[in-house]
């Protein structure tokens, strides 16, 4: 029996990148968590995964509302290219 889950949080952009390298790693996760264990660790990946898949929209909005960088930043961005 699945049920569908529609959390919210609330995460600073910081946050953010914890939680996309947490979901972009589920194996490594799973091998931390249940080394010993081949269902369990399946089964935390396929977790990982849904989690990711249910974000990676949400993901993607994010990064294109971040605000534009300073033009003060970017022309020192741009002067550091040109070397």
């Amino acid at each position: 029996m699945t049920q569908r889950l529609r959390p919210t949080i609330d995460l600073s952009y910081g946050e953010q990148e914890v939680l996309q390298r947490v979901l972009a790693e589920p194996r490594k996760i799973a091998d931390a968590l249940s080394p010993d264990d081949v269902r369990e660790h399946s089964r935390i990946i396929g977790v990982l995964e849904e989690v990711a898949a249910a974000f990676a929209e949400c993901f993607f909005q994010v990064v294109e509302n971040l605000p534009d960088a300073e033009p003060e930043q970017t022309q020192q961005q741009s002067r550091g290219m040109s070397r």
